[in-house]
Formats: structure tokens, sequence, C-alpha cells
């Protein structure tokens, strides 16, 4: 009896799959078409942010850059500006909403600002948390999502020390007036932490985007009772004031 090559059978399993993975691929493509939530460019199934976007991602970001332009009492930094593409995928996670977008923004930010060069190994990373009725509704919480991809590739310490206390309206739908008073009052640390373990640390919070500084403000207040050595923010995107 003739004895069959294992390895031959191992190829052909091989080249089997594929062509069933290649013909499931344009079925879907077909039957469940996907484009990029950017562009509306067609893209392969599960695809959200196209190859041409990503590039324009890519060359959107830059290295974190002190913001001078806020009324704050601790450093914000920046990976973009507002006015730049990341605003574009920002405004889609909100609103559309997307994680697996934001999952990809996060990801990117981490590689192409060198986020290794900007963390420190002691770091403690704190998301700017979200209220549970908008998190019910959006179903992530974005700062969240930044805040862990960074912490993942950068290997420093993560904690959501910061709770939202209170429901309010978004600072995006208020006017000027209001925006100074939207979130007071609105945050508070989370119960069951250890305070001793953030004394001396530097403190980093993180959000999408800054634009008056109001709402990372209004954040970091609870966090000076920790005793931190430095509370500093990282955003996506800064909305410069122009002059």
């Amino acid at each position: 009896m003739e004895r069959i090559n294992p390895k031959l059978c191992l190829a052909s399993y091989t080249t089997m799959i594929l062509i069933i993975k290649n013909l499931l691929k344009r079925f879907l493509s077909v039957f469940f078409p996907f484009r990029c939530h950017v562009c509306s460019k067609n893209c392969d199934f599960g695809i959200v942010l196209c190859g041409d976007c990503i590039e324009k991602l890519k060359n959107s970001l830059h290295k974190p850059e002190k913001v001078t332009d806020t009324a704050t009492d601790f450093d914000i930094y920046t990976m973009s500006s507002y006015s730049d593409f990341p605003s574009d995928l920002v405004k889609i996670i909100k609103y559309r909403p997307s994680k697996k977008l934001a999952q990809i923004l996060a990801k990117t930010c981490s590689e192409q600002a060198d986020l290794k060069s900007f963390f420190k190994q002691d770091d403690i990373v704190i998301p700017v948390p979200m209220h549970e009725k908008r998190f019910e509704e959006r179903g992530f919480n974005q700062a969240a999502v930044l805040a862990e991809t960074y912490v993942d590739y950068v290997g420093c310490n993560y904690s959501p020390a910061l709770i939202r206390s209170r429901y309010t309206k978004p600072q995006a739908s208020c006017n000027e007036k209001e925006r100074t008073t939207n979130l007071d009052n609105a945050f508070a640390l989370d119960s069951n932490l250890t305070k001793s373990a953030f004394k001396g640390k530097r403190l980093i919070v993180i959000d999408d985007v800054a634009t008056t500084g109001i709402t990372l403000q209004k954040s970091i207040e609870p966090l000076k009772e920790l005793e931190p050595k430095e509370i500093i923010a990282l955003v996506v995107s800064h909305s410069y004031k122009k002059i």
C-alpha cells in the first residue's frame, strides 16, 4: 500500500483553508459590504479604516507637545491639532460610535507618537471617566480604550481611579458660560482606591480631546487628594485658540 506523505497532506489542507477563507471574504463583501468609517471607501469585511486613512492618521500625529493656550494649573500634552485628520476619527468614534476605530486610533498613537519615550515605568495612567448612563448608550469609554492601549504598549500602570459622580450635559452642547460650571462636582475618587499607592507618583490623565481644558481641570481636582508628585494630561487632539 502506498504511503501518503503527511507534509503533502498538510500543504493541501492549508491551501484548502486559504481558498475557503478567500471565498468567504468575497461572499461577505458582496452581501455585507464594509466601508471605511471616515472616507466611505469599500473595504474588506470587518475593516473600519482603509489604508489611505491609516496613512493620513499616521502623518497627522506627532510626539506629545505641551499645550500653551489653556488656563489649567497643570500641563496638557497633545499628539495632534484638532483641525487635522485625527479630529474626524474622534467625532466618528463618539457619535457613530465605533470601539474598533477607537482601538485603531489608540494603537496608532502609541506607535506613531513614540509614547515609550513619553511615559515612565512608574507612571500611573488614569482615563477621564464616563457616566454609566452614557456608557450604556455608547458601549465603551474612548478615554479608557486609549489609556488601556497606551499602558499595554508602554508597560506602565493603569488605574480607573476616577468616577463620574453625576450625569452632565455634553460640554460640546454648552455655551461658553455653561461650560465653566457644567462639570462642577462631576468627578470623584473611586471609593476602593488604595490612596497610598498614588503618593509621590506622576499621574497622567488621558482623554481624546482638549479644547479649553475645563473637563481635564475638573477631573484632576479629586486626584490632588492623593498627594502625587505631578499630574499631567495627554490627549489625542487639541483645539488651538484662533488668533
